[in-house]
């Protein structure tokens, strides 16, 4: 009888490590193919699939019985030049058996990530699922536990509202343009700064379909850059709407690219073309000043011109807001959105929490009967053969119709007694228990053939 392996995690993540820490600990996709392979020269090993992403790396194991999970990923890191320590250190998570795979539905579901129920966790997630499976056989137990929180994380995200309502500075800013306007795939947005928070802003608003995108900043280069990256993905189909579907690339006059750049001395003129500008600078001073504003509004011929600033300090010159036909908001008029969007997602916690435990007992059933499975295979296996020697004497003495009579009434038998034997194995109270009784079936068997 096959024993079962043991399933582990060894990982750093936003909750216990600074950025410089997760930064050291990361593995890009090239560490994460080489860790698979070192690891495959351990006796010990069955599969690992390396998740690595800005907030978190973790590195679920899977391992033979009576072998030591931290010597064998030791040996492994060591040997492809990782920082070994930082993953037994204190910035460092380890959970095994049932803790590893609660933790492993915990981030699926996006409980454990910075941004509560956030959904992008769920496609890193399934990416670093398809590298593993390129690469390697996942064991059994982590094939089953990966399966699984794919599986419970959808439950979650469709089933209560976690990952409703924005909770980051960036997607609280594209939300509230969203309520100036009807569609936004109508709309022109003049994205002001290319840093971390405008590249997130950006791809907020062509997840929901923004019509024009212009990138306007100091440095052209970073803009130009940033321009180029964000129409290569949608172009490939990476970027994703709400609905987990490949953003649209309509067709634009002369065939322009959805996000395009404007030189910094052109803010004014960019500023004519938007219905929207979403400002997010480093700048000491505003960079948008309020004659600015009224120049643009004035070209707009009516219609109304929204500022969003979401800079610190302020990008946006307060006295903009005193212009007829501007409309501005700031950091203050976000916070509260995202306060309020953050404590409707704390009120569906106590209800992902029960899905997860259903999905979590779910696989606890089925790594119960994992011992199970190599005996009972081998009395089936032992069953059929025994019928089809009664069967082959049948047709040899008696006639083909007669032996397909036997054999249906055979079948039928070893399904009974399998599904007799089965139920017997599952009630036993103890493991000591279990194993005993499967080793008195096998003994039964064995000694028989």
């Amino acid at each position: 009888m096959s024993e079962a392996t043991l399933l582990s995690m060894r990982g750093i993540d936003h909750h216990r490590a600074p950025t410089e820490v997760r930064e050291r600990a990361h593995l890009d996709d090239a560490s994460a193919v080489a860790l698979m392979k070192a690891l495959a020269e351990d006796p010990g090993f069955v599969s690992v699939i390396p998740v690595s992403t800005c907030n978190r790396t973790e590195i679920f194991l899977e391992v033979r019985p009576e072998h030591d999970p931290d010597e064998i990923l030791r040996r492994a890191l060591t040997a492809i030049g990782a920082e070994t320590d930082l993953f037994f250190s204190e910035h460092a998570l380890r959970r095994d058996g049932p803790e590893a795979i609660g933790h492993l539905y915990r981030v699926a579901a996006g409980l454990e990530s910075m941004m509560l129920g956030e959904p992008q966790i769920a496609g890193q997630l399934k990416e670093a699922y398809r590298l593993a499976r390129k690469h390697q056989e996942p064991g059994p137990g982590l094939l089953r536990a990966f399966q699984g929180s794919f599986r419970a994380g959808k439950r979650v995200r469709t089933e209560t509202r976690i990952n409703q309502g924005a909770v980051s500075v960036a997607f609280a800013a594209v939300e509230l343009a969203r309520k100036f306007f009807a569609r936004l795939s109508d709309q022109t947005a003049v994205l002001v700064g290319a840093g971390e928070t405008g590249t997130l802003a950006a791809r907020h608003f062509l997840q929901h379909e923004i019509g024009r995108l212009i990138v306007v900043n100091r440095s052209g280069e970073r803009a130009e850059r940033l321009a180029a990256t964000l129409n290569t993905e949608l172009r490939a189909g990476l970027l994703k709407d709400a609905k987990n579907r490949p953003v649209a690339v309509p067709e634009l006059p002369g065939g322009q690219d959805r996000v395009s750049v404007s030189p910094w001395r052109r803010l004014q003129q960019a500023m004519t073309e938007a219905d929207v500008i979403l400002s997010t600078t480093g700048s000491l001073e505003p960079v948008i000043l309020p004659e600015m504003v009224a120049k643009a509004v004035e070209a707009r011929r009516g219609n109304p011109l929204f500022l969003l600033d979401i800079a610190v300090p302020r990008d946006i010159h307060p006295d903009a807001a005193k212009i007829d036909g501007a409309f501005t908001f700031g950091l203050d008029d976000l916070d509260e959105m995202i306060q309020n969007n953050l404590e409707a997602r704390r009120r569906q916690l106590p209800h992902a929490e029960k899905i997860l435990a259903e999905e979590l007992a779910e696989f606890q059933r089925w790594l119960g009967e994992v011992d199970l499975r190599p005996t009972v295979a081998e009395f089936k296996a032992y069953l059929e053969e025994l019928k089809d020697k009664q069967v082959g004497f049948v047709r040899k003495k008696k006639s083909d119709e007669l032996a397909a009579e036997v054999d249906r009434s055979l079948q039928h038998f070893i399904k009974k007694v399998l599904g007799r034997s089965v139920s017997t194995l599952k009630r036993a109270e103890t493991p000591e228990e279990r194993e005993r009784d499967l080793d008195t079936l096998k003994r039964i068997f064995s000694d028989d053939r």
